[in-house]
């Protein structure tokens, strides 16, 4: 059945729920603008169990062997992230026209932003900075998004900040989440967005199509799946620059003795080189566990507090792309894994300076796929595309000389579109005003 369907008008749709989506949808409903929300994946609890994890998780091939992870769930992927920020870009966005200091300053005084304490630092985050320390590397902590005050030990999954509740906050204001939607096209008339077309499924073999009506457009479908949703809808010249993906690994170590408890990962990093990073990796108990069970390290299953994790991660070149069948494709060069090799060299010293033997080295896997997207080619500096009133906000636009934990980055650029959209709607409303 396709039979398509006319519903109500919105101010603004908003495609995607993840953290760029779930602050737009906040901020435009809290200043009074009807929102439709539409989200690929269904509408989860937030607990962390084996279930929810894997009912939510989902991979996309972004290079030979090596695949990236994204959430199909409201709230997108901060249901699984680490809480790890890194401040934005500031001076690459303003070098492209976008200024994101007032976002970021007013986010600042909103959450919950700090370094972790020694106090809600586990045994084996300490034990790896003492080593880090100690072989002569400036191993820092990292600004976490966390609330430390729902914190009694050194993990709680709560305490991580989630785009959910900003969905959950829009929602209780006006706004019309739907979920279990994909978004097909964006409807285009006279050169703007006036709407999306969407599939939705109606039980294992059956689905109809959709047409939903808004004043704009903003798609926050993802780094990967934005491209292709602009693609369909008729942006061919989009997606032509290349990506990157940031290659990584991560060794585990085994420390006899060693009286480890569920842990923060990622509370602290160095930079051994420009293009090399090394990073804390010492997750807590379940991860570890399904980690484990995947690489076939059954014997460790057992030995969880006894275990270091540390990750290496390597710039890569920005190249590859999005062929015409929808693939993304990317050749690694040899520079890469030069730098993974050093990379390396250095993480092992780190564990053997904090006592780690039998040191298991898991399978390359990508740092994450960002960049698919220019800001002064694909969208200018106000987020929008050559389509008027078609803008786009997430992960395709971190810039390449911005490589940064993308949440923080997002929360800002949300803000900054949030702004825009509504400076514009009234001046529209004036100008009408003043027309009649």
């Amino acid at each position: 059945m396709n039979t398509p369907g006319v519903g109500e008008a919105y101010d603004c749709i908003v495609v995607g729920s993840g953290t760029a989506g779930a602050v737009i949808a906040r901020e435009l409903t809290a200043r009074g603008q009807k929102v439709l929300i539409l989200e690929r994946g269904q509408y989860l609890p937030l607990k962390e169990t084996v279930w929810t994890l894997a009912s939510m998780f989902n991979e996309v091939p972004v290079a030979d062997k090596l695949k990236d992870a994204r959430v199909y769930a409201a709230g997108g992927s901060s249901a699984m992230y680490l809480g790890v920020m890194d401040e934005p870009p500031i001076d690459a966005y303003r070098a492209l026209g976008i200024d994101l200091q007032p976002a970021y300053d007013a986010i600042r005084q909103q959450l919950p932003l700090a370094e972790m304490p020694d106090a809600l630092m586990s045994p084996q985050s300490l034990r790896m900075r003492d080593a880090a320390i100690a072989a002569g590397y400036d191993w820092k902590k990292k600004l976490m998004l966390i609330d430390q005050s729902k914190c009694s030990g050194a993990y709680c999954y709560d305490a991580k900040w989630k785009a959910l509740t900003y969905v959950d906050e829009a929602v209780r204001q006006g706004a019309m989440l739907k979920c279990g939607v994909l978004a097909e096209r964006v409807l285009i008339e006279d050169g703007r967005a006036v709407g999306v077309e969407c599939r939705i499924k109606e039980g294992a073999f059956r689905s109809r199509t959709v047409r939903f009506h808004a004043g704009r457009v903003v798609v926050c479908a993802g780094s990967l799946a934005t491209p292709l949703l602009l693609r369909a809808s008729g942006l061919q010249h989009v997606a032509a620059g290349g990506y990157f993906i940031d290659p990584s690994f991560t060794l585990f170590g085994r420390v006899p003795g060693l009286r480890g408890i569920d842990s923060f990962c990622g509370v602290m990093e160095m930079t051994l080189e420009e293009g090399i990073v090394i990073k804390d990796a010492n997750v807590h108990k379940l991860p570890f566990l399904m980690f484990m069970l995947q690489y076939m390290q059954v014997p460790r299953m057992f030995a969880y507090p006894e275990h270091l994790g540390i990750t290496v991660m390597a710039h890569d070149q920005v190249g590859g792309g999005l062929s015409a069948d929808g693939r993304y494709h990317k050749p690694l060069d040899a520079g890469v894994f030069d730098k993974l090799a050093r990379g390396e060299k250095a993480a092992r010293e780190i564990l053997d300076r904090a006592g780690a033997r039998d040191i298991f080295k898991a399978p390359m896997f990508s740092g994450g796929a960002l960049g698919t997207l220019r800001v002064g080619s694909d969208v200018d500096a106000r987020l929008e595309t050559s389509v008027r009133d078609l803008h786009v906000c997430d992960g395709s636009l971190i810039p390449e000389n911005g490589r940064v934990a993308p949440t923080l980055t997002l929360l800002c650029l949300a803000t900054y579109l949030a702004g825009i959209l509504t400076h514009t709607r009234n001046a529209h409303a004036e100008a009408e005003g003043v027309a009649a």
